[in-house]
């Protein structure tokens, strides 16, 4: 019997994003797995966005465009696409991002032969406008495929870096519809990570393939940049407290150790974004009592600046694991 559906539903949360939607959704359809969808969820947007992916639906019958009366953010949209995908595995891109033309294909290959619920590649991270080098994510990943469990993510995304919970992975939809996981408006901008563990705390098979076939673009104006030290770190512990939820049940104890070192990762980065705020105004006597209160932010101080000098001297000044290890390395 014919297989209904494509291979690959590729599901593109769009807002105001007229500016990169034509590369993003080029490097979709240009695949060289050609049997997929290209699922486009206009989140209410302001600008052209709804006429380019008009005319990529007029150019293309692998393209659907999927309108949003109000703007509900990436998570409520690609639950849009979700609801109306009908392929063996949903694939992420963001609208400002793109994909390696064999990306696809290289991806179910391996997914299907490992037996993964959830794959995800290694990331081009890509800093617009700034002339620094590209990054990769998963340097530290053994070459090829390989298992991902819960501690080895959650300690793979601490605070002040970009980590894990950006990586955009295919997924298998019978999971998905088995287990009945969804994108997450509450977790906001943090919705990849939430998926992931929820994802996760559903018993998916889950795992990692160290090739670099995604390009993640960090714009200057976008949630990830914007937004300030001390709120991005509020968000975050928000966004953990649903992580510890979601993986209360897990029967590994490791589990719940790793969210413990998380969660003092963040209070951590927080407190010592305090304190350079502290220091800058001058307000030693503010300064001092959050020495007080944790006596190991001098020594991060000092390292923070240390990172600092030795990432602009190398011109590797993207934030990633690898660049910037300050909060991966604290407290284990």
């Amino acid at each position: 019997m014919a297989r209904e559906g494509p291979e690959v539903s590729v599901l593109v949360p769009c807002w105001n994003a007229a500016q990169w939607l034509a590369a993003g959704a080029a490097s979709a359809l240009g695949q060289t797995l050609a049997d997929l969808e290209l699922i486009l969820v206009d989140d209410a947007s302001t600008d052209g966005t709804v006429e380019k992916a008009r005319r990529f639906a007029e150019a293309d019958p692998r393209v659907r465009l999927v309108l949003r009366p109000v703007n509900g953010g990436s998570a409520a949209a690609r639950n849009d696409g979700l609801a109306c995908a009908r392929g063996r595995w949903i694939a992420l891109l963001d609208a400002d991002d793109r994909m390696a033309p064999e990306r696809l294909d290289r991806m179910v290959k391996v997914a299907e032969a490992v037996g993964a619920d959830w794959l995800a590649d290694d990331q081009w991270i890509e800093a617009e406008g700034t002339g620094w080098r590209a990054a990769r994510l998963l340097l530290e990943e053994p070459a090829g495929a390989s298992p991902l469990d819960p501690v080895r993510f959650l300690d793979r995304d601490p605070p002040e870096t970009i980590g894990y919970g950006t990586l955009k992975p295919l997924i298998r939809r019978d999971f998905l519809l088995r287990s009945g996981v969804r994108f997450r408006p509450e977790a906001g901008r943090s919705d990849d990570f939430l998926f992931a563990v929820d994802c996760m705390a559903a018993g998916a098979a889950c795992w990692l393939l160290a090739e670099p076939l995604y390009h993640y673009r960090l714009r200057p104006d976008s949630q990830v940049t914007g937004t300030s030290p001390l709120a991005t770190l509020d968000h975050m512990l928000a966004v953990q407290s649903l992580a510890e939820r979601s993986l209360a049940a897990h029967p590994d104890p490791r589990v719940g150790a790793a969210l413990a070192r998380r969660r003092a990762r963040i209070e951590l980065a927080a407190l010592y974004r305090r304190a350079l705020d502290a220091a800058r105004r001058g307000e030693l006597a503010e300064l001092a009592r959050l020495l007080g209160r944790q006596p190991a932010l001098l020594g991060l101080l000092a390292r923070g600046l240390g990172e600092a000098v030795v990432r602009r001297l190398r011109g590797d000044r993207l934030p990633t694991l690898a660049n910037r290890p300050l909060f991966w390395t604290a407290l284990g």
